[in-house]
């Protein structure tokens, strides 16, 4: 709902609530929270190094743990913030567990134990997350080379850091070998690029480090010599590239199921309606694909794919239809389907729907018309004939020159003019279309279209009904005034 002029509400029976602490969330997810943080946790990593391997008089060791205490609060600060602004607590934690796990052993209470304070780097994991969470709609980056690049070498970096500060506290002065920070480093690094270590390590401690050294080794240079990274390299770009969807953080969103050439056509205008703007889009369907998105010039940004059989109820409730404000049901074609197989698991799919949740709105795409009165029967709130509209459209542009420009102008929200509801001002409650026109008009430039009574159905050009203060007009108006 958007006040225009203070004198015109623009009204949508299907508007989707805003998100809870929007500006809060609006905040976190900036580019420059995003940033400090990184800094910060980039900070906290070289104090932990130094704290590790730089042997500090008493004092400055007191001033780089407070430092460290200091940026320990500020990550507790942020993490709760994140889970204030979260959907549920699970959600929270399965997307910030690392964050949590890099947090708890920088706190002074974990620190009495050697094995803890490793977990403290975690930080450079967490580093990591932080990168991806925030970089995954920079497609370009992300469709080169340099991620793959990247996740072998912060795979490195961490193992040689793991090994150096493990090795350090549990064999200095115990091993021969290792008489300082600096000899464990050179440890570390060599048995992970070797795969072997000349003496293996005297304290349990020591060997578990290497241990670890050596799962590292294992799969670093599985990665770089294919097969390994095939797997896991795949799986991250994944991760990234197709936002691969966890339902439960989706609350008033839109759940698109079956996948066809209007899918691209229908998520633009959902993405460009205002009484959207806060709502994510899930397709649900086994075709479903970003990519064929992003070639249609797409923003896909807040789209995200749930590849699964939609006419099955898990799969529907997975989806969040419980939580979702609006449902729409595309025919999909398939191997061997018949039109009536279509409208099949279409009915199917809408009927369970509407079962999870009575009070979201539900579009439906059939072949057959007979069918359309068992979704109506079962609360589905319209319905649309497979070609139906577009052979009538298509009849009137043929025997009219020109009025195809007309329908594409209504009909999209990129450009032109659109189609809105508004609430009636209290000028023209009481007036019929004739009266309320040329007010409208002249006050907003609009133009009154239809009315839709409150319950009822729309009353198109009705030229005897007067406008109730309950009433919504449908208008056609500037795209930029929706």
């Amino acid at each position: 709902m958007q006040l225009m002029n203070n004198k015109i509400k623009f009204v949508s029976e299907i508007e989707a609530k805003p998100k809870p602490y929007l500006f809060l969330r609006q905040i976190i997810e900036s580019g420059i929270f995003t940033a400090t943080i990184i800094i910060l946790i980039l900070l906290s990593v070289v104090l932990i190094l130094i704290e590790t391997f730089v042997n500090l008089p008493p004092a400055q060791l007191s001033w780089v743990q407070n430092v460290n205490d200091n940026l320990t609060l500020v990550f507790i600060i942020e993490l709760s913030l994140r889970w204030l602004v979260s959907s549920t607590t699970r959600s929270f934690l399965s997307k910030f567990w690392i964050d949590i796990l890099a947090v708890m052993p920088m706190l002074r209470i974990f620190r009495l134990g050697r094995v803890l304070r490793l977990l403290r780097l975690f930080r450079i994991f967490s580093l990591g997350a932080t990168f991806q969470r925030r970089f995954n709609m920079y497609n370009k980056i992300l469709e080169s080379r340099w991620v793959e690049y990247g996740v072998i070498t912060s795979f490195v970096v961490f193992a040689v850091v793991f090994g150096a500060v493990g090795l350090s506290q549990f064999e200095t002065g115990i091993n021969k070998d290792i008489l300082n920070p600096t000899d464990a480093f050179w440890k570390s690094l060599f048995s992970l690029m070797a795969g072997e270590y000349a003496d293996y390590p005297i304290t349990l401690g020591g060997k578990f480090v290497f241990l670890l050294l050596l799962v590292f080794q294992m799969g670093v240079f599985a990665m770089l010599t294919g097969t390994f990274s095939a797997i896991m390299v795949e799986k991250l770009k994944e991760s990234t590239m197709h936002k691969p969807t966890n339902p439960e953080e989706l609350n008033n969103h839109v759940i698109i199921c079956g996948y066809s050439s209007k899918v691209a056509v229908l998520a633009t205008e959902f993405l460009l309606d205002p009484a959207f703007k806060n709502s994510e889009i899930l397709l649900v369907s086994q075709k479903a694909s970003l990519e064929d998105l992003k070639l249609k010039k797409v923003n896909v940004e807040r789209i995200s794919v749930l590849k699964a059989d939609f006419t099955k109820m898990e799969v529907l409730k997975r989806a969040g239809a419980k939580r979702a404000v609006a449902a729409v049901i595309l025919s999909e074609h398939g191997e061997n389907r018949t039109t009536q197989d279509i409208d099949a698991r279409t009915i199917l799919a809408a009927l369970t729907i509407e079962k999870l949740n009575s009070r979201i709105h539900t579009s439906a795409e059939l072949y057959n018309e007979e069918y359309a009165s068992h979704l109506k029967m079962g609360g589905v709130d319209d319905v649309v004939i497979q070609g139906e509209f577009s052979g009538k459209l298509l009849a009137k542009v043929a025997a009219h020159e020109g009025l195809l420009a007309f329908f594409k102008d209504l009909l999209s929200r990129e450009s032109g003019n659109t189609l809105s509801f508004i609430e009636p001002p209290p000028k023209v409650v009481g007036m019929n279309l004739e009266e309320a026109n040329p007010w409208i008009q002249n006050e907003f430039g609009y133009l009154i279209v239809a009315i839709k009574p409150k319950g009822k159905e729309l009353l198109v050009n009705p030229r005897r009904h007067k406008i109730a203060d309950n009433d919504s007009l449908l208008i056609i108006n500037p795209v930029n005034e929706a």
